[in-house]
Order: structure tokens, then C-alpha cells, then sequence
């Protein structure tokens, strides 16, 4: 009497991958494809378009605190763009005063910068020759639409504020001429900010 087993192979995974490919094609373009690509448009978008401080790409922000000087400001006006991307201002008073140094400290300029975060669009006052510890305002022109989306979900949100310090500083008969970049925070509700519709 003979027993005749008949061997069952496996089906190897090479035919498990023939038997299955459309699906998983489906799968690929439809789950793992849009799972790699989103995220990459997204931080691409962003990082492509980070704000460039004054047009100088080397510029590094410095605290203000680290400065020789003490800014006071507030954004005490904004006024939103109209449809055809005109007559929108940033206003922003301001003091800038001398902390206590040795320095002897001259020629002081200032220039404000608005900028987005997720599109390019930058725009700054002009420079303004600043007498210390005198109450100044300067106008930032934007016409750039606020409310826009850039991508899906993403529009670019309140511009950052930076300010740019130009100054002579004369210690011991050496005199050093010097830049300086800060970012401003700034929030609409605690400066008060006077609002105007386009």
C-alpha cells in the first residue's frame, strides 16, 4: 500500500507580488505616494520662501537686549490691502534710546522690514535718521494680501517685523561702525492697534 503525498509548495512571494500588483499599485499611488509628497510640498514652500532679513542672506539676528540700545515700540496702525493689492501700511511709533555705556554712540538709522512667512514678499520703510531717546513713527507700505492661501490650509498669517540699526560707536578714540538686525514681536490686541479696512 503506498501512501502518496503529494508535496503543497507555498506560493513563493515573487507570485504573491505578481497575483497582487494591481492592488498594490493602488495602494502606492494613492496612499504612500500622497504620504511622501504632501509633507515635502509643504516644508519645500516654506523653505524656499523664509523671509531674507534686508536683503542680505549672511544677516544674523541679534536680541535686542544684546544691542546698546532699549526699543520701545508699538504697531499703532494697520491698514489691510485692498482688492488690487493697494494702499496697505504697517505704522509703528517707536523710541530708541541709548542704554548706559561707556561708548559714545552717533549717526543712528533705523529701517523697519515687514515679511511672510510662506511667500516671498518683503517690504520696508525708509531709513531714518534717529535723534536717541526721541518718540519717532515709521510707515511700513504692504500691499500684499494677508488672507491669501499660498497652499491648501496654509495662508501667510501676520508679517514678522524686523527692524535693522545702523550706528557709529566710538569707544577710547576707536570708532566702529555697525548693523544690526532684530526681530520685533508684535501682537495687534496688546499694542492696541488701530485697524482700518481696505
Amino acid at each position: 500500500m503506498g501512501i502518496n503525498m503529494k508535496k503543497t509548495s507555498k506560493p513563493s512571494k515573487i507570485s504573491w507580488f505578481l497575483r497582487h500588483k494591481l492592488v498594490l499599485f493602488i495602494v502606492l499611488v494613492f496612499v504612500v505616494l500622497p504620504i511622501i509628497m504632501v509633507p515635502t510640498i509643504y516644508i519645500t514652500q516654506y523653505n524656499t520662501n523664509k523671509p531674507i532679513i534686508f536683503e542680505d542672506k549672511k544677516a544674523e539676528l541679534t536680541r535686542i537686549e544684546d544691542t546698546p540700545f532699549t526699543l520701545d515700540y508699538k504697531v499703532i496702525e494697520m491698514r489691510e490691502t485692498s482688492s488690487d493689492l493697494k494702499g496697505g501700511y504697517f505704522r509703528i511709533r517707536y523710541t530708541l534710546t541709548k542704554k548706559d555705556t561707556f561708548s559714545t554712540i552717533s549717526n543712528v538709522k533705523l529701517t523697519y522690514q515687514l515679511s511672510t512667512n510662506w511667500e516671498r514678499y518683503t517690504a520696508t520703510s525708509t531709513e531714518q535718521i534717529n535723534p536717541l531717546g526721541t518718540e519717532r513713527i515709521a510707515q511700513v507700505n504692504f500691499d500684499f494680501d494677508l488672507d491669501k492661501n499660498i497652499l491648501p490650509f496654509v495662508n501667510s498669517g501676520t508679517p514678522i517685523l524686523f527692524a535693522r540699526i545702523v550706528y557709529t560707536e566710538t569707544l577710547l578714540n576707536s570708532t566702529l561702525e555697525h548693523v544690526v538686525y532684530v526681530k520685533l514681536p508684535y501682537d495687534f490686541v496688546s499694542h492696541a492697534t488701530k485697524i482700518i479696512p481696505a
